[in-house]
């Protein structure tokens, strides 16, 4: 089959992701790749400087999937409620999609920093978290309520995808004590920490 320059990078990427959750990272190969996808094994290289700038690609489709999966879950909520189902809706795409999320945060197969698409990505997708937390604490806690939450939701993500620390029959429990403790944390910012507890209770 005969690809269109966009088309074959697409292709490429397509092939990436799905061996990724196969295999990890880290025995993913450019050959490899473009033979899955049905391309040359030259291909890659028309797209990508070399594997780490295929795996950045990956990357940056991660954190953009992320940030539209953590803004359908927040929408139409407000306060404790949006931080609940946003840190569940994070912790559904790590299970759903381990491999992905464990390069999204390996420095050592990807400097986020040096690639700009996964960079800006990554930043779109901390901004929707942000903009929840905002609804919960004053403007000038926001940025490190923020981070409290993020850290809260990726080490109980993390554990559940390294650890199995989470039983597919416990998901709903597990899920509310989770949740409950980032709204904890989030509250820490509030005049009233109670009324936010109370509304997610």
């Amino acid at each position: 089959m005969a690809y269109h320059h966009g088309d074959a990078r697409t292709a490429l990427v397509a092939a990436a992701a799905e061996w990724l959750e196969e295999v990890g990272a880290a025995s993913l190969s450019l050959r490899g790749v473009a033979e899955r996808a049905g391309l040359s094994r030259q291909a890659p290289y028309n797209h990508f400087a070399d594997k780490e700038a295929m795996l950045a690609a990956l990357v940056a489709n991660g954190f953009r999937r992320l940030a539209v999966e953590l803004r359908a879950a927040a929408a139409d909520k407000t306060g404790a409620p949006a931080l609940a189902a946003a840190g569940e809706a994070y912790i559904a795409f790590a299970q759903t999609t381990p491999a992905l999320f464990r390069l999204m945060f390996a420095r050592e197969l990807v400097e986020v920093a040096n690639f700009a698409d996964a960079a800006g990505a990554s930043a779109d997708a901390f901004s929707v978290l942000s903009a929840v937390v905002a609804t919960l604490c004053p403007t000038e806690q926001v940025e490190e309520v923020s981070l409290a939450a993020w850290c809260i939701v990726h080490g109980y993500a993390t554990l559940c995808n390294e650890a199995g620390i989470e039983l597919p029959a416990r998901r709903s429990e597990r899920a509310r004590q989770f949740t409950r403790i980032i709204v904890t944390s989030a509250a820490v910012g509030l005049d009233d920490g109670s009324t936010s507890m109370k509304e997610f209770q």
